[in-house]
């Protein structure tokens, strides 16, 4: 066998292997793009509103009340911390919408 052939041989093999290379790399692509396809589906915004809770010491809500009422919420706070003796304070807490 000549020098020749050996060297053509090699260049075939090469070309071969080369071959064998670009096919694997098709076959991830495309095993990669199939998986990927799968995506989760996009949650629904939930509405959030502003409410007045009146909360005792531990923090516990006592009584809720709608945004616009403040002074409502402001009197029944004052009221049940004279009544009980214990401190309760007024805040805001956001939840979902109905």
């Amino acid at each position: 066998m000549s020098n020749r052939e050996r060297i053509a041989r090699a260049a075939a093999e090469a070309q071969l292997e080369e071959a064998e290379k670009e096919a694997k790399k098709e076959a991830k692509k495309a095993a990669k793009a199939t998986s990927s396809a799968r995506s989760k589906p996009a949650t629904k915004a939930v509405r959030m509103k502003i409410v007045w809770e009146v909360c005792n010491a531990s923090g516990t809500a006592v009584k809720t009340f709608p945004y616009p009422d403040k002074a409502a919420a402001e009197s029944v706070t004052a009221n049940l911390s004279k009544s009980t003796g214990r401190p309760h304070v007024l805040r805001a807490a956001k939840v979902p919408m109905d």
